[in-house]
């Protein structure tokens, strides 16, 4: 089916063929302007820093967007319209098609595409030690623990995925909803844009497991035999990116949205304050050059939250890095094993974007890692999935123990990377300390915080409790500013610590 003539390069190719065979068909309309987020490296302070991206987007939307939507609306069209990235997922014919080609402001047009969770595999448990899982044990983690007094303190990570069971034992006291006695306020926690888990969606589930076990390997602990999280005193927030094994190209955009500017449960009143530190993805498409989630990524990287990103499992052939963490932004995990080989499945580089582009970035345990599913249970499961909230976990003890590069993303990169544990494999290309199957090599959490700019510390501890009763307050937000920026939600008993 031929577009209009001068405007037809603008519009995929598979969006005239579905057009072709079906008469109508989902489409995204990506405009030309793009924001200017440059002055925003320059924000010393966190709250102004993510007002000042989240503003700059939606205004650069608005403004060039509204041409087109004043058309869709006249054209009773179906629409939605996303300001991470500057484009709308529109439904029509090959008529509206034709007329939005035709405008100016209109940059691409591409088809509507569904992504994946990578499926896991289920493995038996590895042996751990004592209470401690291998993966987080090989990492190091017990060591900043033991040796920088550090456990994620003050560090949100965030998690597009299936969703989390957030009464789960391992998880229920790290997350910021959890406002201690029972009560949760999911306003700012918990978003799933397709409404799986209700109508309106207002208490958070995972109908398949997968998010909650990712969530596990980053902040999970029960507070007895199942230490399973890299960073357990770090708190969560959960968008629901992935409607079950599949995710939605709107629903992750809405997703990314979410953890640049969280909002309300009726996805009103966005406060990107709230915005989380660093953002797992475990999830992902193809070897591909789809550029459609290039600028959820950038504006992450502006808003200074780590953009962690699982490689994919399609391994062992050179070249199968996915989209997106595939970009040169994001930053991707590959996994390997109890024993240190890599895993078979897991995938390599280079990024079809450059043959320059080394990807994974790093490695991390990925093979029969041991966490949290629902059902207050546990199992193990193997994936770059499971590997990349390693990596998520060791950025949040990172950012906790050296303040001074908490939303440095290119400082926190090269300290990743400089401290792995270089592991040679030339077959995909690359150099020895740098290659397309390990990356910069085998993650370690203890090197890397060590080799942080920690500077002098301290810790602040005490106990909120009712001013005419003298009863604990749980759940009590304690906010401390100054040259550190950290806020923390009391426990059941009122006590908080930094």
């Amino acid at each position: 089916m031929p577009g209009a003539p001068d405007d037809g390069a603008k519009v995929e190719q598979q969006v005239w063929d579905e057009l072709a065979a079906e008469g109508s068909t989902d489409f995204w309309v990506y405009m030309a302007e793009s924001a200017d987020l440059s002055a925003a490296a320059g924000i010393a302070d966190r709250d102004a820093q993510g007002w000042f991206v989240y503003e700059e987007l939606t205004r650069t939307a608005a403004d060039s967007q509204a041409g087109l939507l004043e058309m869709l609306d006249g054209a009773g069209a179906a629409y939605a319209s996303f300001w991470l990235s500057n484009a709308v997922k529109v439904t029509g014919d090959a008529d509206l098609l034709e007329r939005i080609a035709a405008r100016p402001e209109v940059a691409q047009v591409t088809a509507d595409r569904v992504y994946e969770i990578p499926e896991p595999a289920e493995s038996t448990d590895e042996r751990r030690i004592g209470s401690v899982e291998w993966g987080i044990d090989r990492v190091n983690a017990p060591d900043v623990w033991d040796e920088f007094g550090v456990r994620g303190e003050g560090i949100v990570v965030g998690s597009i995925d299936t969703g989390v069971e957030h009464t789960h034992p391992a998880l229920v006291e790290q997350y910021r909803g959890n406002l201690g006695g029972g009560d949760f306020d999911h306003n700012y926690n918990w978003h799933d844009p397709s409404e799986i888990c209700g109508s309106p969606s207002l208490v958070p589930c995972d109908n398949n497991g997968h998010g909650t076990h990712v969530t596990g390997t980053m902040v999970g602990d029960d507070g007895g035999d199942n230490q399973i999280g890299v960073a357990p005193q770090a708190q969560w927030i959960a968008a629901k990116g992935c409607e079950f094994s599949s995710c939605s190209q709107s629903a992750l955009l809405s997703s990314g949205q979410f953890i640049t500017a969280p909002t309300d449960l009726n996805n009103e009143n966005a406060d990107p304050s709230l915005r989380p530190h660093i953002v797992n993805n475990s999830w992902g498409g193809g070897a591909t050059t789809d550029p459609w989630y290039e600028d959820t990524v950038n504006g992450w990287v502006a808003a200074g939250i780590f953009p962690q990103f699982a490689n994919g499992n399609a391994g062992p052939s050179c070249g199968s890095s996915g989209n997106p963490g595939n970009l040169q932004a994001s930053y991707a995990a590959g996994a390997f094993d109890i024993n240190d080989s890599i895993a078979s499945f897991s995938s390599r580089g280079p990024s079809a974007w450059s043959d320059d582009i080394i990807k994974p970035n790093i490695s991390a345990p990925g093979v029969a890692v041991r966490s949290s599913v629902p059902g207050d249970g546990y199992s193990s499961f193997s994936g770059t999935s499971m590997a990349s909230p390693h990596v998520a976990g060791v950025v949040a003890l990172m950012w906790s123990a050296a303040i001074a590069i908490e939303r440095d993303i290119d400082e926190t990169r090269d300290l990743l990377d400089v401290t792995a544990e270089d592991t040679e494999d030339l077959q995909c290309g690359g150099e020895p300390d740098n290659n397309n199957v390990w990356g910069q090599g085998k993650l370690d959490a203890y090197a890397a915080v060590d080799q942080s700019p920690r500077g002098p510390t301290g810790v602040l501890a005490g106990t909120v409790t009712d001013a005419e009763t003298g009863d604990p307050v749980g759940g009590a937000t304690v906010e401390v500013t100054g040259e550190a920026d950290r806020d923390a939600v009391t426990a059941p008993d009122g006590t908080y610590s930094f």
